[in-house]
Formats: C-alpha cells, structure tokens, sequence
C-alpha cells in the first residue's frame, strides 16, 4: 500500500471514529491527509470504499492486538484465555473509547449500503471464529462475544475499570462453573 493510501486511512479513521462517518466530508480528510480529492478516488472510488479498507485495517489491528495479548501469557484453561482477551479488549477500550467502529458504522449505513453492513457483520462472525480457533466450542464462543460485546457496549456510558471487574467476574461464572 502506498504512503499516500495508509495517509488517508489513518486520517479518515481517526476522523469518523471521533465524529461519526456522515460527519466527516471528503474534504475534511482529503485535507487532513494532505492529498487531493483525485487521489483519494484513484485509491479508494468513493466514501463506502475508503470506509470499508478502513474496517478491514481496523479488524486486522485488533486481532493482532488480542494474539499479542496472548502471547505474553501462557494460557492453561478457558478461563484465563478468556481473561486474556476481555482485559485485551477493556484495555483497547481504554485507548479508543469511542466505542465500536465497526457497530458505529452498521448503525450509520443501516439500510443505505449493504456492502459496509455485510462487512461488519463479517467482522462479527471472524471474531466468532477467532475465539473457536482459542479452543472454545461455538456455544462458549457465542457467550463469550456476548460478554465481550456487551462491556463494549456499556463501556460506552460506565467507567472501564468497573465493567472490566464485572466482565471478569462474568466470565469466571461462565468459564469455571
């Protein structure tokens, strides 16, 4: 990819998660990256275009940051694996507490353009996957999304540190009983 093209996903990330994606104008982010509005349409071929390379740079970045996460631990049942991921993603949240881009952009273009929605909604189903591939069967990978969802969601409008302390709580009733 070209500096020009990860200027302007940078750029235009940052803008739609901080004000939304039908508040932030072309204009806007062809001048924050510095490019012209020919260069963002030779890279991209239009807004939903531009939006969804950003979901896909965003779903990549994320799931590399949970495997990190991993990584640095050894994990020896559901439960701490589980553990691992939810402070992963409360952690995240801490850092970008705009909430969830991906729901953001579903709530945005519901209904307007099904290429964005059918990407979120890939979105969901690859971190389904992601946590089966942990070794959680699909039931516990459901429960556990519904988990990691909803802290999302309720980080949104609760301090972190606390939804991080009953997420962790949930997920020992979940994974241990």
């Amino acid at each position: 990819m070209s500096s020009k093209s990860q200027s302007i996903l940078d750029h235009a990330e940052s803008l739609f998660y901080q004000h939304g994606f039908h508040a932030v104008g072309i204009k806007k982010v062809v001048s924050q990256a510095n490019v012209s509005i020919m260069t963002l349409y030779n890279h991209f071929g239009s807004k939903e275009n531009l939006i969804i390379q950003i979901l896909d740079q965003r779903e990549i970045r994320y799931i590399e940051y949970l495997k990190n996460a991993l990584n640095d631990e050894r994990q020896q049942s559901k439960y701490e694996t589980a553990c691992t991921i939810a402070l992963a993603n409360t952690n995240w949240l801490k850092k970008n507490s705009q909430g969830c881009l991906f729901l953001r952009a579903k709530e945005e273009y519901d209904q307007v353009n099904p290429d964005i929605i059918n990407r979120v909604d890939l979105h969901k189903r690859n971190m389904l996957s992601f946590y089966k591939q942990l070794g959680f069967s699909e039931k516990e990978a459901m429960r556990f999304a519904i988990q990691i969802e909803g802290a999302t969601a309720l980080a949104e409008t609760i301090e972190v540190d606390e939804v991080e302390k009953e997420l962790v709580q949930t997920l020992r009733l979940l994974f241990t009983t």
